[in-house]
């Protein structure tokens, strides 16, 4: 059953705006499964020019031509020529790309990264029968947007193992990382504390989320500690009649895994998911729309003098399931943290370890919709 939490009226100026039904609390209360329906949204009706949603599209020229993506295809935010660049008054510069009607076709696959979030605009009616993807991954893919948000506290380098990262917190809290050197084993310097997630984030704009952190490093050894998993991306979907997510469409702004440490060195923080924003008078979603969080990486060991590098974690994926941390073979090492999902509004922390210190958890992102909805299908975390 779809949970939805569906939000009241724009603002009827063209400006942007944040409506006062949005809380900036999105730890994702669920209603029971149950639909709220909201008022129709004051959009102008189509034909005009103003769009004024929660990015204002007022001052675009009317698009004359449908959008359709079929295939695999690629926006880049910061250069691709369709973009059409749009300010915020308090976040990024948005891509939008505009049509009369816009359809990513039944298998087509549309992707973006960059510096921009961005935005896909109908006049019309807005169609997902294949995929968006906004996420991050670990392999080298990063979510447009992605950004590098502040920490309570950083890990500790050290050379009997580093602290673990903590994961990125975006408007939950990401895991925190675990301790590294449990046993004071180098030099007697004590032991190396993890990273600490910092505060949540208040969400004015569109705008992608939190990057994890970087593990400790292996003072002695020179090993650099895990890389942290990039947050997942910022997305935003407007239509002035319906936007239509199938049973066949999906929508994905999850989070990238942390990488796990070499030997001695803490693992990286988990990515926490994107921000999604679905507005139109009538939403209907039967398909998945996915804003998890990635998990922590494992932290590096030596053991008996073979260095042991650790598992790095997994990205956010679709679905209920949390992305595991990386997890190895020896359990005296700092497993990373899993990453949130659904109703797991928190990354887990990583493992402590008398060798260095797992990665957290990337926390859930945000989604919202904006409108009057219906449909069966699963939209995590929870929309607010």
């Amino acid at each position: 059953m779809l949970r939805l939490a569906l939000l009241g009226s724009l603002a009827s100026a063209c400006s942007f705006s944040v409506s006062p039904a949005l809380s900036t609390d999105d730890s994702g209360g669920n209603n029971g499964g149950s639909l709220i329906d909201a008022a129709p949204l004051p959009i102008d009706a189509p034909g005009t020019t103003c769009m004024p949603g929660f990015v204002d599209l007022c001052s675009q020229p009317t698009p004359t031509t449908p959008l359709v993506i079929t295939g695999t295809q690629m926006i880049d935010t910061d250069n691709d020529p369709r973009c059409r660049v749009v300010v915020q008054s308090n976040g990024p510069d948005v891509c939008v790309v505009m049509g009369t009607t816009v359809q990513i076709g039944n298998g087509a696959v549309l992707s973006a990264f960059g510096s921009r979030p961005l935005a896909l605009a109908s006049s019309t009616v807005l169609e997902i029968l294949g995929e968006i993807d906004v996420s991050s991954r670990r392999s080298g893919r990063t979510g447009p947007n992605a950004q590098t948000c502040a920490f309570a506290r950083i890990p500790e380098d050290d050379g009997g193992g580093g602290g673990g990262a903590a994961g990125g917190t975006f408007v939950a809290a990401a895991g925190a990382g675990g301790q590294g050197d449990g046993d004071s084993s180098i030099g007697a310097d004590g032991t190396a504390p993890g990273g600490l997630p910092g505060s949540a984030v208040t969400l004015v704009a569109l705008r992608g989320g939190c990057n994890g952190g970087k593990g400790g490093n292996q003072s002695a050894g020179g090993n650099q500690g895990g890389a942290g998993g990039h947050g997942g991306g910022a997305l935003y979907l407007i239509a002035k009649q319906t936007i239509v997510v199938a049973s066949t469409g999906r929508i994905r702004a999850t989070g990238a895994g942390g990488s796990g440490g070499p030997a001695q060195a803490g693992g990286g923080g988990g990515g926490s998911g994107g921000f999604v924003v679905i507005e139109a008078p009538m939403i209907a979603i039967d398909g998945e729309v996915s804003a998890n969080g990635g998990g922590g990486g494992e932290g590096g060991a030596n053991v008996g003098g073979t260095p042991i590098a650790g598992v790095s974690g997994a990205d956010g994926g679709y679905g209920t399931t949390v992305a595991p941390g990386g997890v190895g073979t020896d359990n005296r090492f700092g497993y990373g943290g899993d990453g949130a999902a659904w109703m797991t509004a928190t990354g887990v922390n990583g493992r402590n370890s008398d060798a260095s210190g797992g990665g957290g958890g990337g926390a859930i992102g945000v989604i919202r919709l904006r409108g009057t909805g219906t449909g069966s299908g699963l939209v995590t975390p929870p929309a607010s």
